[in-house]
């Protein structure tokens, strides 16, 4: 641990002898050995996790709650979607850390409770010590929850279990949402209206030629089809004949909604066609850059929490060709 802070290597020491401790009651007792492999167990049964390219985790389910590992960017999210921000500060050397990432922020019930109310990011102490010493982080764990202008709202030390973490974040994100109640904004991107006429599905563009082609052509009137409230063009007889025996196969899956946002915030949000991109078979659509690039990070997660396919793997395609100069 060279090159550590003395108040790290203070908290190094305790974390040594917590370990050491350990050690010798489960060497002390078979019954401590089973409850140790019981409680392992448990853990992994108790949630399924998934890893992001970029090395974040994340609980795969209704509600997902992804786990960044770069502060800066982090904090913006927060503040672009007006959220707290859940931040975890741990070490590779840190054994409570390694516990608690185990014990807690890896289960289904932090998902289900936080997935879409927090931004949450893990922060290494070795690597980010300026934000560490920003907080005044003394031992580890650390875990903070604050505000998107960084206001403190809960500060936990040492390892949390889930019966204290859960219900101490829980209250304070409840208290901050009915403190803060969010306001439509003129830039937020609009809600689908489910009572809206008829619309003119990919903005005119033909859903086969794009579907077999990768290629953004209008489609015309005269071979027109509806599905749901969308009607779509075809650019050919041929095409409307092939989009009529299997629509569902070519229009935007989630109906053309936001994956990313629907996932992270519960919201149905309108993609668009400039922000597309192809995955499992199926064309997804999306409000911004920012949200088309998080889905092409970690697909299947984003896909199979969302309800549009039920299965992972599949390989996603590079982003389809704009559509900005149709």
């Amino acid at each position: 641990m060279s090159g550590a802070s003395p108040a790290f290597e203070a908290s190094a020491r305790l974390v040594g002898q917590e370990n050491s401790m350990m050690r010798s009651t489960s060497t002390a007792s078979p019954f401590f050995q089973l409850a140790g492999v019981l409680a392992l167990l448990g853990t992994m049964w108790s949630a399924d996790v998934a890893t992001a390219a970029d090395g974040s985790s994340r609980v795969v389910g209704k509600r997902v709650l992804v786990w960044h590992t770069d502060f800066d960017k982090a904090r913006a999210e927060a503040q672009r979607r007006g959220v707290p921000l859940l931040v975890h500060f741990h070490a590779s050397w840190c054994g409570p850390c390694r516990q608690m990432e185990r014990d807690v922020l890896t289960t289904r019930s932090l998902a289900s409770q936080l997935g879409g109310s927090v931004v949450a990011v893990k922060v290494d102490t070795d690597r980010a010590r300026r934000v560490t010493s920003r907080y005044r982080v003394r031992l580890l764990p650390t875990d903070l929850l604050v505000t998107p202008g960084g206001k403190q709202l809960v500060r936990t030390e040492g390892y949390q279990g889930l019966a204290s973490y859960l219900p101490k974040m829980t209250r304070a994100v409840t208290a901050y949402r009915a403190a803060h109640p969010k306001k439509p904004a003129a830039s937020a991107k609009p809600a689908v209206d489910v009572t809206a006429p008829v619309a003119l599905g990919l903005s005119g563009f033909s859903p086969v030629t794009l579907w077999t082609r990768t290629k953004w052509q209008r489609g015309e009137k005269r071979f027109s089809c509806r599905v749901g409230r969308e009607v779509y063009h075809l650019a050919s007889a041929a095409e409307l004949e092939r989009f009529r025996r299997d629509p569902l196969r070519f229009v935007p899956r989630l109906g053309g909604q936001d994956a990313v946002e629907r996932v992270e915030t519960g919201r149905r949000v309108s993609g668009s066609i400039r922000h597309a991109v192809f995955y499992d078979g199926g064309l997804y659509l999306f409000g911004d850059a920012a949200n088309l690039a998080r889905f092409r990070s970690s697909p299947a997660q984003y896909a199979v929490a969302a309800g549009s396919v039920d299965n992972t793997g599949s390989r996603v395609s590079g982003p389809v060709g704009s559509a900005s100069s149709p």
